[in-house]
């Protein structure tokens, strides 16, 4: 076992000790692998690159503080596979990083804490229920150097283990596992900020044979992403699947899944037993993030026992984009409940439609709506079918509690292949219906 203490490193909240902990880090796997522990205590550090066979493991009381200097942490060209977003406001900078190793765990009951406050605005109001993002977040308090990149980010690893630890105060996606394999991320507690720009919790992408389990997740955009955008990738044939999501809790102000991003494949995927306390939206699964993306390939997806206690958007399966090409298919929903006051929406385009769709065991009570005035994006329709095909409703239910006034009609189906079984039932909004 190596200590970090051991090798210079001061639990003070003040000393940088970044190259203490990468000295521990190397002595261990030089000498074949094991443990870095790092105890109780806060410990200042910049990148710190995880090597081959090294588990670092932070016990209970032991915080790892990201430094508020941008110079402590790795170049944006320090690796090729490396990003960046200009227009999102983050750099190439990592707190925790692991490029092509194998056999490398972040474990323990400690705290990985990215030192948002920091880099980012000063608080802005609360953020309020809303349907879009373009009120009340704060970006990068420096437009020139911008923010720190993923918090925690595994590039092109295989057997990689992230257990028991808190995350929190990202400065923007909290956990990236990008074109990996065989990794496992369970009993972590994620905490940024409802209102900080791009803090991500789980972003899975390019990955295969991923298990996500056991988790609290509270985040300022999506909870949990499932991403192919191989193009950085040395090994760019890389998909994403056979992935498993289970027994987690979110909180996000945006989406609790996003489906979708890039240009590659997603594939053989299972999430059930989520419990979704708020969100913009539930389930997004959009081909084409934007122009001039063809999308992703989105197939074979089972999501089952949702509990969602309030939010705007159950399900939107979209092709997104009008140069979207990729095909959204073979999607099974089973078991969704719970409170809405946005509507689902199906819709596809010119070039590609999301096609077998089943929906099963479906109860959504829509109200009371959080927002008014409505604004001028609220739907005045709760269930809305465009150019999809073979797409299938059993045991669907809607019931309608304190109506907004937005509402016209339960329904519309525009170019679009829909069956609703007998077993459902779709009313129309109470003040449609009184005029009948």
């Amino acid at each position: 076992m190596h200590v970090i203490t051991n090798f210079g490193a001061v639990a003070d909240g003040k000393t940088v000790n970044t190259l203490a902990i990468q000295a521990a880090v190397d002595a261990c796997s030089a000498a074949g692998g094991g443990m870095v522990l790092v105890p109780p205590g806060t410990f200042v550090t910049g990148t710190v690159w995880l090597r081959n066979g090294v588990e670092l493991h932070l016990e209970k009381g032991a915080v790892l503080l990201g430094s508020p200097n941008l110079d402590d942490y790795n170049a944006d060209d320090a690796f090729p596979q490396n990003m960046r977003s200009e227009r999102e406001q983050w750099n190439g900078a990592h707190l925790i990083l692991a490029v092509e190793v194998h056999d490398v765990a972040l474990t323990g009951s400690g705290c990985i804490d990215g030192n948002g406050p920091a880099f980012f605005e000063p608080e802005a109001p609360p953020v309020e229920p809303r349907f879009g993002w373009s009120q009340g977040i704060r970006h990068a308090k420096d437009k020139e150097r911008l923010r720190p990149g993923q918090m925690v980010m595994f590039c092109e690893c295989t057997g990689v283990r992230v257990s028991g630890l808190t995350l929190r105060n990202a400065c923007c996606w909290t956990c990236l596992f990008y074109g990996c394999e065989d990794v496992i991320a369970t009993g972590l507690q994620i905490n940024n900020p409802p209102d900080a720009a791009n803090t991500d919790g789980i972003d899975i992408d390019c990955c295969r044979r991923v298990v996500v389990s056991d988790c609290l997740v509270c985040t300022g955009d999506d909870a949990i992403t499932l991403r192919a955008n191989p193009a950085r990738l040395k090994d760019k044939t890389r998909v994403c699947e056979d992935v498993v999501i289970t027994n987690c809790v979110l909180d996000t102000s945006i989406c609790a899944f996003r489906i979708g991003v890039g240009s590659g494949v997603i594939r053989h995927a299972a999430i059930s037993n989520i419990v979704i306390q708020r969100a913009t939206t539930a389930f997004l699964l959009q081909s084409a993030y934007r122009e001039p993306s063809t999308g992703v390939a989105i197939s074979d997806l089972a999501i089952a026992n949702i509990q969602a206690h309030v939010v705007a958007f159950p399900f939107r399966i979209v092709s997104g984009a009008p140069s979207a090409t990729a095909q959204i298919e073979n999607i099974r929903v089973n078991g969704f409940y719970g409170s809405c006051y946005g509507g689902c929406d199906f819709a596809g385009s010119a070039l590609t439609r999301p096609r077998h769709l089943r929906f099963s065991h479906v109860d959504l009570t829509v109200g009371p709506c959080p927002l008014d005035p409505a604004p001028a994006a609220y739907p005045d329709t709760f269930l809305r079918f465009r150019q999809v095909d073979d797409v299938r409703l059993d045991h669907f239910q809607v019931t309608w509690r304190d109506q907004h006034p937005a509402w016209r009609q339960a329904m519309s189906i525009e170019d679009a292949t829909v069956i609703l079984e007998d077993t459902c039932d779709v009313p129309e909004p109470p003040s449609v219906a009184s005029k009948a």
